[in-house]
This record gives C-alpha cells, sequence and structure tokens, in this order.
C-alpha cells in the first residue's frame, strides 16, 4: 500500500511564487536607479555641450571682431578724418570688402564684410570727469543749462505747449566736449551753446547754426563766422568755437558679415561700436583711433 502526502492547492504554489514576488522590488529598484543615471548623465552631457558651444562662440566673437577692427583701421589709414563724412556712401557706407576665406574659422566660403559709420557727437557729455581740467568747468555749464531747459520743456508741456521739432537732449558718456553741428538737435544745441555764452545771444547763435547745417557741404568755418556775426568775443567765443564742430571725431560703427550670394546670402553676423578717431582729448590716445563698446548682435 502506498500513502501520498495530501497537499492544498495553496501549499503546492507557495514555494514558486515566492521568488516572483522578491525580484519584482529588485527589477524595479535597478530600473530606477539606471533612469537615475541616464538623466543625471544626459544633464552633463548637456551642460558640457552647451558650455563648449559658449567657448567656441566667445572664441569665434573674438577673432572675428578683431578681423573687423583691423579691417577698419586698414580703411582709416587711407582716409582723413577731417574729411571723413565726405568719404561715406549711400546710408553711412564706408567699406565692402570681398573676403575668399572668411571671417570664422567655420567659415568655408567666400564672406562679404560692411562697414558703416555714423555721426555719434550729436550728444552732450553726461559727465565730465574724464575730460582736461581746463575743460571741466564748462562741460559743467552746459550740464546745468540742458538740466534748466529740461525743466522748462517740462513744465511748458504740462501745460499744453512745447514744440516737437526742437527735439531731446542726447547725452553719452564718453568721447571729446564738443557737439556735432550736423547732428544734433536743435535742443542740444541750445544746450551747448547757453553753457558756452552764459546765456548770451542763444536764440540767434542756434538759428544761424541751424541754417548754416542745412548746407550738407557746410564751411569748417562756419562756426567762426557765426561767433563773429554775433559779436561774441574772448571766452564765450573761445568756448563756442570748442563745443560746436562741424567734423566730428566721434562715429558710430556698424560691421555686418554677410555669407555668399552663391549659398543663399543673408546676414551671418554684426558688430557694434564708437569710435573716437583723430581726437585730441583726454578721452582718446596717441593712436589714430580707438574703438569703444565693440559688441556682437545675435542675428541668428
Amino acid at each position: 500500500m502506498i500513502f501520498r502526502r495530501s497537499t492544498t492547492p495553496h501549499q503546492s504554489r507557495q514555494p514558486q511564487e515566492a521568488p516572483r514576488a522578491f525580484a519584482l522590488p529588485v527589477v524595479l529598484m535597478v530600473s530606477l536607479a539606471l533612469a537615475t543615471l541616464i538623466t543625471v548623465l544626459l544633464d552633463r552631457f548637456g551642460s558640457q555641450t552647451r558650455s563648449v558651444s559658449g567657448i567656441v562662440r566667445s572664441y569665434e566673437s573674438y577673432h572675428a571682431g578683431r578681423g573687423l577692427h583691423q579691417l577698419f583701421e586698414a580703411w582709416l589709414r587711407t582716409s582723413t578724418s577731417s574729411k571723413l563724412g565726405g568719404k561715406l556712401g549711400e546710408n553711412g557706407l564706408a567699406l565692402t570688402a570681398q573676403l575668399s576665406e572668411g571671417l570664422t574659422p567655420n567659415a568655408n566660403s567666400a564672406e562679404t564684410v560692411k562697414l558703416y559709420l555714423a555721426d555719434g557727437q550729436g550728444s552732450i557729455l553726461a559727465e565730465p570727469g574724464a575730460l582736461p581740467a581746463e575743460d571741466v568747468a564748462l562741460a559743467q555749464a552746459i550740464i546745468n543749462a540742458a538740466r534748466d531747459l529740461d525743466a522748462a520743456s517740462g513744465n511748458t508741456q504740462s501745460s499744453g505747449g512745447g514744440d516737437a521739432a526742437e527735439g531731446a537732449i542726447a547725452r553719452r558718456q564718453f568721447g571729446p566736449i564738443a557737439v556735432s553741428l550736423k547732428s544734433a538737435s536743435p535742443k542740444t544745441l541750445r544746450a551747448a551753446v547757453s553753457g558756452a555764452t552764459a546765456g548770451d545771444k542763444v536764440e540767434e547763435i542756434v538759428a544761424e547754426l541751424l541754417k548754416a547745417r542745412e548746407d550738407l557741404n557746410v564751411a569748417t568755418t562756419a562756426v567762426s563766422e557765426i561767433a563773429n556775426k554775433a559779436g561774441l568775443a574772448g571766452d564765450a567765443r573761445a568756448n563756442l568755437l570748442k563745443v560746436i564742430t562741424v567734423e566730428p571725431t566721434m562715429w558710430n560703427i556698424t560691421a555686418e558679415v554677410l555669407a555668399d550670394r552663391l549659398i543663399g546670402g543673408g546676414l551671418l553676423m554684426r558688430y557694434k561700436g564708437t569710435a573716437l578717431i583723430g581726437a585730441s582729448n583726454a578721452n582718446a590716445t596717441t593712436a589714430r583711433s580707438v574703438i569703444r563698446q565693440w559688441t556682437r548682435e545675435d542675428v541668428r
């Protein structure tokens, strides 16, 4: 006789299910750990990629900017600062250059560089501290006159008056004390003249200056002739000749790099800056020019 041990269905399945119930949490934990590790690695890789891209872009921007700077200097050596405005084409175009190998390490075709200049001296200095000592008081007088004009203009406009044609008084942080006759607003000229003459004959002189600049080829002696006509003498005359100039030495530069037309053309990069050209005040150097605020604009 053979005796067999009877088992219940629950007892027969228990040895088989126990390993499965233990393995499932382990698999989940390992999967979670792997997912976390992959996420960290991808994030680190992305950060490194962005860092490398930033370094490459900085390198490219620096060398492209230096190349454009040198190109501008080379063009400038063939020009005379006193007649710079007369050498500009449409929209202030100063130079067009074809570069067969491009400016950047990634360039694989010819590129075209265009340099534009615009009068950047149609404003008064906001801070005279960097000027020679003998010009500080004069610059401060102009600043005070501008403040008074702004205050008077505010009162007039609040009562419904004012003249939009006068424009605003433009201010800058560096450069020579002189204001450009050609690009300054009437109100900016009024502030400069008022500071130079201590408020004497301001309206008469400003009217003559505005009339003189209607001639695109206004003579460099125009300011002197206007001072003589107004009967200015002594310090007032000397100050006027110092603060109003027909030939600016401060220019805004725009440099554009364009792709070859054979591959579709288009703007690749743009740099903007300000150059002091042939200036002799303390804000300039003994070099032919010095470029300030040279920055690249994102055009992509």
